[in-house]
């Protein structure tokens, strides 16, 4: 706007205040209003809107989630660890296996507890111990220990000889003192440095290893190829597996419900595996080769 322009603007302003009273004062002279200087405005600083936060981020002043000591972080499920990476077929497996458990296997060999008696059953699982020491005996041996080879050989003489076919552990009790000690070629495996492999849930045969899986199947092979009849049979087979698992089943039976009673029964079972397994490969070695690698001392006397 031009001076001119402002300065005819001004004067007729002023004019018409002078000309109008103040309001709700009759016959008020009007004061003119004093002109004011006009002062510079202060520098303000620009207002910047800062970008609206992400989805899901808490409000200021709250407290982040993994701050609260009540709120539990998980970043991953425990079931995918690296020793499991088939942790989805085997958890599929694992409740399969457990729904046939409690509605046939578990009443099966509850009713195989009560029925048959005690020393029958312990007969029916040293005969069983009995027949595979044999696979005992050669994987001592290829695990460079021929004193224990010699002993699984003296225990298989004394049992099938003394203790009937293998019915009584003769070779336990004095004058022998022969202990027996479990071992295959998943140990012989293992002794030599080759790793678990891959965790496994197997339909019939449970928790295992690629590793203790074809480790399994040569323990299972040896009798068969070797000596042939009755072991290449497959009633043999049959009813000798039948036998075995009742047994298991009720050995475990207490590991199993406690199994049962974890949060994550699948974890539970895999991790109580995976331990004992450890535990009985770890015993394999000399105890100079176990303080070498820093290896805790086995619980039981003579692994």
């Amino acid at each position: 706007m031009s001076t001119i322009a402002l300065s005819v603007l001004l004067a007729g302003g002023g004019a018409n205040l002078q000309d109008h009273p103040a309001i709700g004062t009759p016959g008020a002279v009007t004061t003119p209003v004093p002109e004011v200087a006009a002062q510079p405005l202060p520098d303000v600083a620009p207002i910047i809107h800062a970008p609206a936060p992400p989805a899901g981020t808490p409000p200021p002043g709250s407290v982040p989630a993994a701050e609260d000591e009540n709120v539990i972080i998980v970043s991953s499920s425990p079931r995918q660890i690296e020793a499991d990476p088939f942790s989805g077929v085997n958890a599929a497996s694992f409740a399969v296996v457990e729904a046939v458990d409690k509605v046939v296997v578990a009443p099966v060999a509850g009713t195989y507890e009560r029925v048959v008696p005690k020393p029958i059953r312990n007969g029916l699982r040293n005969f069983l111990i009995n027949l595979a020491e044999p696979i005992v005996f050669v994987n001592y041996l290829l695990q460079f220990k021929p004193g224990k080879a010699l002993e699984t050989a003296g225990r298989f003489v004394i049992n099938s000889t003394v203790g009937v076919a293998g019915l009584f552990d003769m070779a336990k009790r004095k004058p022998f003192r022969l202990p027996y000690r479990e071992n295959g070629f998943a140990n012989t495996f293992a002794y030599h440095g080759i790793g678990n492999g891959p965790y496994l849930f197997v339909p019939v045969l449970g928790p295992t290893t690629a590793r203790d899986l074809v480790g399994r199947v040569l323990d299972l092979a040896v009798l068969p190829t070797l000596v042939g009849k009755p072991f290449n049979k497959p009633v043999y087979g049959l009813s000798t597996g039948i036998v075995k698992s009742m047994n298991d089943r009720v050995a475990f039976d207490e590991q199993i419900k406690a199994n049962r009673a974890a949060a994550d029964p699948y974890v539970a079972t895999r991790d109580f595996y995976l331990k004992r397994r450890q535990a009985e490969v770890d015993a394999l070695h000399s105890p100079e080769y176990r303080a070498r690698k820093g290896i805790a001392e086995p619980g039981v006397d003579g692994k």
